[in-house]
């Protein structure tokens, strides 16, 4: 299979390792050019760390599920596959490999971040998240 690639939608995390030799090659304008102008930036990384050795790390759970979201959090819970007669989407197609969990399923208890979040839910999950959540659970 090929090696997993971390969207950039939804923010993702580089070693100071990783980033140091990014830094050091990030002028190699076959590879890493890093004055392109793209709203790719994640593949240009990817196709410049792959270039470097570095492979991502594949970041879903035990069970599969994500923990980086290209959308807010009620788009993933929702997403249903295109109909039989219809056209597939880029979310499918880019997990094409490994299958898109739906549902509860959806998304890693222990998820990091999620896309397109507008304020109000920002506000609405920030509050949950301080005001809710047991901080003596171990």
């Amino acid at each position: 299979g090929r090696d997993p690639f971390n969207s950039g939608g939804a923010g993702y995390t580089l070693s100071q390792a990783t980033l140091r030799k990014f830094l050091a090659n990030m002028d190699d304008a076959q590879h890493c050019s890093a004055n392109a102008h793209t709203s790719m930036e994640d593949v240009m990384i990817a196709r410049c760390l792959t270039h470097l050795g570095i492979h991502y790390t594949d970041t879903r759970d035990a069970n599969g599920r994500e923990r980086f979201h290209p959308f807010a959090p009620g788009t993933h819970l929702h997403w249903k596959p295109p109909g039989p007669n219809e056209e597939a989407d880029w979310y499918e197609e880019y997990n094409k490999e490994w299958g898109v969990l739906q549902g509860k399923d959806c998304c890693a208890p222990d998820s990091v971040s999620f896309h397109y979040v507008k304020k109000a839910s920002m506000v609405r999950h920030m509050h949950a998240l301080i005001n809710s959540c047991d901080d003596t659970a171990e």
